[in-house]
């Protein structure tokens, strides 16, 4: 009998239950709704019905489901410290027994056969199971334990859910609390991320993927009531729907050249290079849908337009997507898929997550809004990330995988903390001086800028140097691809620049509108919290001995030891360049920073702007390079051109009547099959000899064809 808590023989199952943790407060609290909303129902009627109502909470939102999905988290956040340890302790004992070690991690079995063991073609199956590695590993403790701190966090934040009227002053509305369904969404987007790291195969993973976009569906349209709100849920579910296609062709591919759809099993028969049941294109053509659902999930070019808009949803949610769950899948999956694409596919990566890097960086460059500046400066980040999968930096932009989802988790917070205390401002043209009366969210807020521009011995630089390093490899190794290094350089800086923009806007200087600042405190215990937590880890959970050697991260060095060996003689050419140009590469990126940080400084800085000063920003950068413009017109209005050319057929007027329309013409062709019916009606007289009488006559007709035929 499977026993899930078997840890002693398969201690991979702790993850197993770690995962579905979260679960239980999900199907709790939809049980706890479904009778709420029955008994309410009935309780007018019935005095039985309404003490249920009333034990249920009546007409509160459901409170408690903040601390049971905190609970259930934090449990799973503790099975994956305690399967961490383990992991790596049991990596050294069994290093010589890799089979056993393997079978004690990793679990699998049937889902759905098709066909069946007795014909010639043996039967295939789809799979579920979980697999564990240290890249597994370090990402499900990571996503448990930044996600347990945002649930924390989401306690003082959505406080004002827990009422039971809420006026909505955007949408003009007034409606009751949804605390209690808040945190379903939440648990139920931590279940769902959690099940595509541990799967190890793509059917599960899928099964994850779409989860994960619809819980981001649900949260980032939790203001329903929004028009912005429900547009932009929509607009984030259906372009991840084009990233999706591409991986459901990828997984058919795959499954139907090797009959499986389990990543090792793939990657064994694959290992970088083409193997004998694929021809060259179509192993293209696998990769880059493996891709193209990558670049759904991560916002890459040209899928990038949703994230921007995602900011619709409660800052919590929006630390979740950015940090921990949705924009970190896609990542995860190109780099767990690794030994699967083509050169000629490593090659798009690398391209694609140039151009997202240089142009989400340059439109952050001129946004105005707290939250949008971080959510370009996302779509950057993980365009590095892509960047350095792309040219074999697996271990590097993985690196930077872990330490962004810290500080950018931090960051994401420290922003809603300023516009939970200002009272919902998120313009930084109205903000100035707030040091002064939120120093907790400003200095941790901070620690938090110093590292996402790769400041030394702040985690984003322990990752970022790496990159660099690279990145120069690569480009010496190719000199047509000079740009692969010049980007992440150029990036540096202007990461830096604009990020202290920000800080210097919200915090430095004098306000620019004493109504917000007078107004303006700072965030109760149950948010500072989280905010000096992750502080402190996007300072110290890169480091290494000794501290100022980028290469000596005992986080890279784990994830080290997961990394793919792939054939691809290009890639070692340039880590050799790489390590020898380390020095070189890791010195420019730190002047491209602080040249950057300077000149933050002289223009926000040392004389900060006053709210007239800062204009409006117009032109290409403030049209987001017109990515939404060109799909609004050849995608939005050309469907709804088509939709009104067809509704137009069905429409009469004085000019065409009703039965020249599409809908006449089908009303048309009922009646006739109407009047043919009747017609066929009349033939039914129930007499036997009149029914004898057509069959001898059928009989005759058909012996007279065959006769003539005959001849």
């Amino acid at each position: 009998m499977f026993n899930p808590f078997d840890f002693a023989e398969h201690p991979g199952r702790a993850y197993l239950v770690a995962t579905l943790l979260p679960l239980i407060p999900v199907l709790l609290l939809l049980f706890a709704a479904t009778i709420r909303n029955m008994a309410r129902s009935r309780s007018g009627t019935d005095s039985f019905a309404s003490r249920i109502y009333w034990l249920f909470g009546g007409d509160q939102p459901l409170k408690t489901g903040g601390t049971l999905s905190i609970l259930f988290l934090l449990g799973s956040f503790g099975l994956s410290v305690w399967g961490l340890l383990q992991f790596h302790e049991e990596a050294h004992t069994y290093h010589d027994f890799p089979q056993e070690f393997a079978t004690r991690w990793s679990e699998r079995g049937d889902w759905l056969r098709i066909g069946t063991s007795k014909t010639i073609r043996p039967a295939t199956a789809l799979e579920i199971g979980y697999h564990i590695d240290q890249l597994t590993a370090l990402m499900f403790t990571m996503v448990t334990g930044i996600g347990s701190l945002i649930f924390i966090y989401s306690l003082g934040y959505m406080k004002r859910e827990t009422e039971d009227t809420v006026d909505d002053h955007v949408a003009h509305t007034t409606r009751r609390g949804r605390f209690g369904r808040f945190y379903l969404y939440l648990s139920l987007f931590a279940f769902s991320m959690l099940n595509l790291l541990i799967a190890d195969n793509l059917f599960q993973i899928f099964v994850g993927w779409e989860l994960v976009g619809v819980c981001s569906f649900f949260l980032i349209g939790f203001y329903y009531e929004r028009k912005s709100a429900s547009s932009a849920a929509n607009k984030a579910f259906l372009v991840n729907r084009v990233g999706d296609a591409g991986l459901l062709i990828a997984m058919a591919i795959a499954f139907a050249s090797f009959g499986t759809l389990n990543i090792q099993e793939l990657g064994g028969r694959i290992g970088g290079s083409q193997p004998v049941e694929l021809s060259h294109g179509l192993w293209i053509l696998m990769g880059l849908g493996l891709f193209l659902g990558c670049v759904g999930k991560s916002a890459q070019i040209p899928l990038q337009t949703w994230l921007p808009d995602a900011m619709e949803g409660p800052t919590p949610v929006s630390a979740l997507i950015h940090a921990a769950t949705m924009v970190a899948a896609g990542v995860y999956l190109a780099g767990r898929c690794y030994p699967l694409f083509a050169p000629e596919v490593f090659l798009t990566i690398a391209y694609c997550g140039l151009i997202t890097m240089l142009v989400s960086a340059s439109i952050a460059l001129v946004m105005t809004d707290i939250k949008r500046v971080l959510a370009f400066s996302t779509c950057s980040q993980l365009g590095m990330m892509m960047l350095a999968l792309g040219i074999g930096a697996w271990t590097a932009g993985l690196l930077h995988l872990l330490t962004h989802a810290f500080f950018k988790a931090l960051l994401f917070l420290g922003a809603g903390s300023v516009i939970h205390g200002c009272h919902e401002e998120q313009d930084l043209r109205q903000m100035g001086g707030l040091r002064r009366k939120m120093p907790v969210t400003a200095y941790t807020m901070l620690i938090g800028v110093l590292a996402i521009s790769g400041m030394p011995f702040f985690s984003g630089w322990y990752s970022k140097d790496q990159i660099l390093s690279a990145a120069m490899g690569a480009s010496l190794s190719n000199h047509l691809h000079a740009l692969l290094f010049l980007g992440p350089l150029l990036t540096a800086g202007l990461t830096a620049f604009y990020m202290f923009r920000l800080w210097f806007l919200a915090f430095a200087g004098e306000p620019r509108n004493r109504t917000v600042y007078n107004h303006a405190r700072e965030s109760p215990w149950s948010m500072k919290w989280p905010l000096i937590i992750l502080a402190l880890g996007s300072i110290g959970v890169a480091w290494g001995w000794p501290l100022w050697d980028a290469e000596a991260s005992y986080l890279g060095h784990h994830l080290h030891e997961a990394e793919p060996i792939l054939n691809h003689p290009a890639f070692s050419h340039a880590h050799i360049l790489a390590e020898e140009y380390h020095v070189v590469a890791g010195g420019l990126a730190l002047l491209a920073g602080v040249l950057g940080a300077g000149y933050a400084w002289s223009r926000y800085g040392r004389h900060a702007p006053t709210a007239a000063q800062l204009q409006e920003p117009r032109g290409l950068l403030a049209k987001r390079w017109y990515f939404d413009d060109v799909y609004d017109f050849v995608f939005l209005r050309g469907t709804q051109k088509l939709a009104e050319q067809a509704a137009s057929a069905d429409r009469s007027s004085p000019e065409r009547p009703r039965r020249f329309t599409l809908d006449g013409a089908m009303s048309g062709l009922a009646s006739l099959v109407q009047r043919g019916g009747h017609a066929l009606r009349r033939t039914q007289t129930g007499q036997v000899r009149q029914y004898v009488l057509v069959l001898v006559l059928t009989l005759i007709g058909l012996l007279g064809m065959l006769s003539v035929l005959a001849r």
